[in-house]
This record gives structure tokens, sequence and C-alpha cells, in this order.
């Protein structure tokens, strides 16, 4: 089946599909939601107005975890229990409100203001990574799979565009320098420039 991947060269939500796909043959058709042209041809391949976006064959999926679940049905990436999901929803959750972050920062908000919103995000963020801590040192975090490419995705973005710091994370550390050697980490990296 050929596939075709809509979406940025930045977005975490982009990159562990690219992750996932590796050596899989598929076209990557890159949008920038941002501008006016790229919002605008999302908006006529995607109602919910969001990257990723895969196309195979006849079937068209809207979101990351669900194009997941879609390959996963057909290349048996790995089996997914319920505590898996939970992992996966956990490292999702913090890459959702990074994205508010950046989103408000973008927007021109400062976003270490003492505001509701802004401090939720952030709690989220750190709650998340502290509930991490200890995957990180089992099984479920030392393969190479869906869990760690969303969670590698997450933190290489989040650090990228400023959201989080590491200094105080030495296990993050420690996970982002286990993989960012890996070719098909270094194929999607988030471009420089």
């Amino acid at each position: 089946m050929e596939y075709i991947l809509y979406g940025s060269q930045t977005s975490p939500f982009v990159r562990r599909i690219r992750l996932l796909l590796g050596d899989t043959s598929y076209e990557f058709k890159e949008i920038n939601p941002f501008d006016t042209e790229g919002a605008s041809e999302l908006n006529k391949i995607n109602p919910i107005n969001q990257i990723p976006l895969l196309v195979a064959g006849e079937q068209t999926i809207w979101d990351s975890r669900q194009i997941f679940n879609y390959l996963n049905s057909f290349h048996r990436y790995q089996n997914m229990d319920w505590d898996d999901e939970n992992l996966l929803t956990a490292i999702d959750g913090a890459v959702s409100s990074a994205v508010s972050l950046m989103l408000m920062k973008r927007s021109g908000f400062e976003i270490d203001e003492n505001v509701m919103f802004l401090n939720r995000q952030r709690d989220r963020i750190e709650s998340i990574l502290d509930y991490l801590k200890p995957y990180l040192k089992s099984e479920a975090l030392k393969n190479w799979n869906f869990h760690t490419m969303t969670l590698y995705s997450f933190l290489d973005w989040a650090v990228f565009r400023e959201l989080i710091g590491l200094d105080k994370r030495p296990e993050c550390v420690e996970f982002l320098n286990k993989y960012k050697n890996l070719p098909i980490v270094i194929k999607t990296q988030i471009p420089k420039a």
C-alpha cells in the first residue's frame, strides 16, 4: 500500500509517525499550518485542522494516535495493553500542553506569567516528566518502539522550542543521548535553520 503523510518537519506528532514508518516507503508532503497557504491547504484536507494526516489508498486518517493504530493493525509494530495506552496518553498529554504553550508564545503571550492556563500547562508537563522517571529505567522505554519514538519526538522538540529545560532531568538527557544517533532519528531531525 502507498502512504502519503502530510505534516511539518518540526511537529512532534508528525515526527513520531515518520520515525514509526522508518524504512517503509511513503511520500512526505510538507505543510506549514502557520502560514496562510499551508493553513488553507490543511483546512481542505483535514476538518480537524491538524497535522499529521495519513492517506493510505482510499483511507484518510486525521490524528497521529489513530495513524499509529491504523499502521499497527497492518504492520504489527507492537502489542499495546492498557498500561501501554496509559503511558502513551501521558506522553501525549505533555506534548499537547507544550503545543499549547508554543502557540501562546507565538501569539505574543509571555508564557512564564502566573496565569491559571499557563500554570496548568507547565504543571502538567512537569507532573508527566516526574511520572515518566521510573519508566525511563524500565523495559517500557528501553526498546525503540512507539513509546520511545513519541517521547524522543516530544523531548527533542520541546528543548528545540525552548519550552522545557533538562538541566534538572538527567534521565531525559540520557534518554535523548541513547537514541540521537539512530539513522532514522538523524534523518527526521528538526531543521536547525
